[in-house]
């Protein structure tokens, strides 16, 4: 295999004799969450693009690629759900489950158009929630209080919305996790013993900045502040299937250190191909990076889309770093604070669900 390039053969196939035992499972089914089971399976085996079975079925990517897992281990029966809600639960655990993955597929806006709870219907309200319910599956749910349990057990909290940069295009976000699940799928048939990683940079300031804490009341705690904007840098690479970080410590950057991560992150994986994800950053481009990307074919890259920080696993790792280390600290030096914050990068894990998300973790068994 090279190392650049897609492989676009799928090898999950199935014949003649297996689509039609899942047309015939499908028929006879009666319960709707199993019969979309089937034909989700059915459908990836027969070739069709993972983006249409999604928008087909309304199931996630991971949904899609643990059925096919056990399908491929037990066979039809396998997708057969046998669970059972308590008596007091108006919805079954089956139809949580469904409900789940809906409500992170469509907005209200998506379903009710102008008549959604809130003006332009990007964000579920427990009013949304009550009509969705009772159009999906029949049910009536009056209480608020029981809304809030609902969504809650679908993994639903209230929480403040998080902004995001005005140049992020959606379009583009989508093409990238199109062709990142086609590559993870490839590798996981082709190559398993590629090392997939992420990259990023953070900058550490001396001054501190301030998190809120638990104090006893009318007792604010108190974090002097140094005024100086003294700062240093560091290159993170996160290994997604160890959750092991590679550290570069660098006072700017630029192509020079890049390159010095980048010989880092290949002297950790000696022999081995690498598949590196990364952002547009100009350093990450210059023309010391070119000449050493072509001196190493076995690093391959590609970027994550534009504005898109929330896709890579390693801005998580700066952030858990940030507030174990340098929020409300109370070192006087740089170096010393930049010693903690690499050694806290370097005795820690940092599991992500980046491989899960993608059909990875589930395809990989299958070729292993």
């Amino acid at each position: 295999m090279s190392y650049n390039g897609y492989m676009a053969k799928r090898q999950f196939q199935l014949d003649g004799a297996q689509i039609n035992a899942l047309i015939c499972a499908y028929n006879k089914m009666t319960d709707g969450a199993t019969r979309t089971r089937f034909q989700a399976v059915r459908l990836y085996g027969t070739g069709y693009l993972v983006k249409d079975i999604i928008e087909i079925t309304q199931c996630s990517r991971t949904s899609l690629m643990e059925w096919c897992q056990k399908y491929l281990a037990h066979g039809p029966g396998a997708l057969v759900d046998h669970r059972a809600g308590g008596n007091s639960r108006k919805l079954r655990l089956g139809q949580i489950a469904d409900l789940s993955e809906r409500l992170r597929l469509y907005t209200p806006g998506d379903l009710f158009g102008s008549e959604a709870a809130t003006s332009e219907g990007r964000f579920w309200t427990v009013e949304d929630l009550q009509r969705v319910v009772e159009r999906w599956y029949g049910v009536s749910y009056q209480s608020r209080t029981s809304c809030v349990t609902l969504f809650a057990r679908c993994g639903f909290s209230y929480q403040r919305p998080a902004r995001v940069y005005k140049s992020r295009r959606e379009a583009d976000v989508a093409a990238f996790e199109e062709a990142i699940e086609r590559k993870l799928v490839d590798l996981a048939q082709e190559a398993p013993d590629t090392v997939t990683l992420v990259e990023d940079e953070a900058s550490l300031y001396l001054q501190a900045t301030v998190k809120q804490v638990w104090a006893p009341r009318r007792q604010p705690p108190v974090v002097r502040v140094d005024p100086r904007r003294d700062k240093t840098s560091f290159y993170g690479t996160l290994d997604l299937a160890t959750g092991n970080d590679i550290v570069t410590e660098s006072p700017k950057m630029n192509g020079a250190a890049t390159v010095e991560h980048l010989a880092k992150v290949l002297d950790t994986y000696p022999g081995r191909p690498i598949l590196l994800l990364w952002d547009r950053a100009t350093w990450h481009k210059g023309p010391l990076v070119r000449e050493f990307l072509a001196a190493h074919p076995r690093l391959e890259l590609m970027y994550f889309p534009v504005a898109a920080p929330d896709l890579n696993p390693q801005e998580h790792v700066w952030k858990t770093t940030r507030g174990a280390i340098s929020h409300n600290h109370a070192q006087r030096r740089l170096p010393d604070l930049a010693d903690k914050f690499a050694a806290y990068l370097n005795t820690h894990t940092f599991h992500s669900s980046f491989l899960d998300r993608y059909g990875y973790n589930a395809i990989r068994p299958m070729f292993t």
